[in-house]
């Protein structure tokens, strides 16, 4: 039995070509029956991969005494091995009430965030983790019941960037009978038999009676299907690559989908190339009523928005959806008061006011500096947000136009649109800050007074 586990793992580590000799491995080690037991194989079989071995632990604090033990534990089994360790303690309970996250996903995020610093600290370029075909099924029947696309449906990734799940052929039970076999000993986690929890109601209550009433062997005829899922996600992602390539604008906050290219794709792919989209550029995953959201807001008028997790919105803009994070400044003032010869930073920007002499004005196609004719106004100036109802003449067009349509035309989305800032004298709207000023203030050859207006950074 030993031998034919460890065949099994070993061959499937190399038709995925999971190992390479040379490695450095940082294991996760909860120091339960999954985790001992890919931290022993690897132990065994380190020099066919000539590998350097590290494990990893996470202290939740869920449990008290028993947390503590577990580390413990971990620590001891390293140190009778010569393995290095790495033990970590962060407060879960306080992370997900923090972020408004379930126990489960705080727990996922800070041992995938803190693995990833132990590795970079140590200089190890593999991180591995004990998901076995078990956790693969738990996995896909709750991404199923959430309602997930084929990447959800398609399980645990094999691999991903650099982390490796070298035992997910290997089930539960043949885990447990390697370990007895080869008396290794391991933790076990009173927090598995609390049905509260949803993988553990999946493990505990669903899946035994799913093996009993209908297929005693579900892991493997699930994995199989995955694959077969996965093979096709595969495939569309490669088509939906291509399609964001030619309808997809991102600077890593606001993603910009251009509705007339993809309008013209299958239907069949919709649905599936705006989850891609999302998630490629967002980190979160999204769900059946999100896409069904998107594809109603790109039927919807231009103005319209969504919620889709959090603080992330998408808003229906002409002949775009415009998706990023609703920017919030609560803390700024209704209106800021200005001098020439003054500045004002609001919200990490600094908006200057000097004025300068005919020789030092020079035209520059900087939209964060302006030049404008101070002739007629006056020495203050107030700075806000825009308004409905706000007009101005902006330069080089005929007559006036609304702020609104303007900064549509702009293309500022409505997440930024609303916080957008005018700088006005006497009421009258003199720089859409950081755009364009009005027709009416440029400088000409008679300009006795000249101001020069500045937005930087600094």
């Amino acid at each position: 039995m030993t031998k034919t586990i460890e065949q099994k793992a070993l061959k499937f580590i190399d038709e995925n070509n999971l190992i390479n000799k040379g490695d450095k491995i940082l294991v996760a080690l909860s120091g339960g029956a999954d985790s001992a037991f890919l931290l022993s194989f690897l132990l065994k079989f380190k020099n066919r991969f000539k590998l350097d071995l590290a494990a990893f632990h996470l202290n939740h604090n869920l449990r008290k005494k028993t947390a503590l033990e577990d580390e413990q534990f971990c620590s001891d089994f390293c140190s009778k091995n010569k393995i290095k360790f790495i033990g970590v303690s962060k407060d879960i309970k306080a992370y997900a009430k923090k972020f408004k996250v379930s126990i489960e996903e705080a727990g996922r995020e800070i041992r995938y965030n803190e693995l990833a610093k132990a590795a970079k600290k140590i200089g190890f370029n593999k991180i591995a983790t004990a998901h076995n075909a078990n956790d693969n099924i738990e996995t896909i029947l709750l991404n199923f019941i959430k309602g997930a696309g084929l990447k959800g449906l398609s399980g645990i990734p094999i691999r991903r960037d650099n982390i490796i799940r070298p035992i997910l052929c290997l089930n539960a039970e043949e885990i447990r009978k390697y370990l007895k076999a080869n008396k290794i000993p391991f933790r076990v986690d009173e927090s598995n038999l609390d049905s509260d929890y949803e993988r553990n109601f999946l493990r505990n209550e669903i899946i035994p009676k799913l093996k009993q009433k209908l297929n005693p062997r579900l892991e493997e005829k699930i994995s199989n299907t995955s694959k077969i899922i996965s093979e096709i996600n595969s495939f569309i992602e490669k088509q939906v690559e291509l399609i964001a390539q030619k309808a997809i604008e991102s600077d890593g906050k606001v993603l910009r989908i251009n509705l007339k290219t993809i309008l013209q794709i299958d239907k069949s792919l919709l649905g599936i190339f705006l989850k891609s989209a999302v998630e490629n550029n967002f980190d979160f995953e999204l769900y059946s009523e999100n896409i069904f959201a998107l594809v109603g807001l790109m039927k919807a008028q231009s103005g319209r928005s969504v919620h889709l997790k959090e603080d992330i919105i998408a808003s229906k803009e002409r002949g775009e959806l415009v998706i990023g994070k609703k920017t919030f400044t609560k803390s700024m003032k209704p209106t800021y008061k200005i001098k020439v010869g003054q500045n004002v930073r609001i919200d990490g920007k600094l908006i200057s006011i000097i004025k300068i002499t005919g020789k030092m004005f020079k035209f520059t196609p900087n939209k964060s500096i302006e030049f404008i004719s101070a002739d007629g106004l006056t020495n203050d100036f107030e700075i806000r947000r825009w308004k409905n109802g706000d007009r101005f003449h902006p330069i080089g067009m005929k007559g006036t136009k609304k702020i609104s349509d303007f900064l549509m035309d702009e293309k500022i989305s409505s997440l930024k649109k609303n916080e957008h800032l005018v700088l006005t004298n006497s009421g009258k709207i003199i720089w859409v800050i950081g755009l364009r000023i009005d027709e009416r203030f440029k400088v000409k050859p008679e300009t006795k007074k000249i101001l020069k207006l500045s937005l930087t950074d600094k």
